[in-house]
């Protein structure tokens, strides 16, 4: 069993992870405004809302982290608390067989 209590976070990957969901569901969304409102934004105008939309996102979870890098200290992080997982021993379990390779027809 590992305890571990989550007072910091790095702001590098929290940063690049959000930013990499965002450009991909934007880029989604993006192409989906673009065709069907290709009058309003033009056939291409919906390419750049991926980019848009991941940097906001990767904006807002530096805001995020720094906020809980200055609370989790004060209130004590988060805890968190890992078990090893054992495997069941079980006395009448057999070792399975290997299969055998299928039976050629000789083509």
């Amino acid at each position: 069993m590992y305890n571990y209590t989550i007072t910091r976070l790095s702001y590098l990957p929290v940063f690049l992870l959000l930013f990499a969901g965002g450009v991909c569901a934007g880029g989604l969304g993006g192409i989906v405004i673009g065709l069907l409102e290709k009058e309003v934004v033009g056939l291409l105008g919906g390419t750049f809302f991926g980019f848009v939309v991941g940097l906001a996102s990767g904006i807002a979870g530096l805001i995020y982290t720094f906020v809980f890098n200055l609370l989790a200290p004060v209130t004590g992080g988060l805890k968190v608390r890992i078990d090893a997982n054992t495997l069941p021993l079980d006395s009448t379990a057999q070792p399975t067989p290997n299969p055998e390779p299928p039976a050629s027809d000789g083509l």
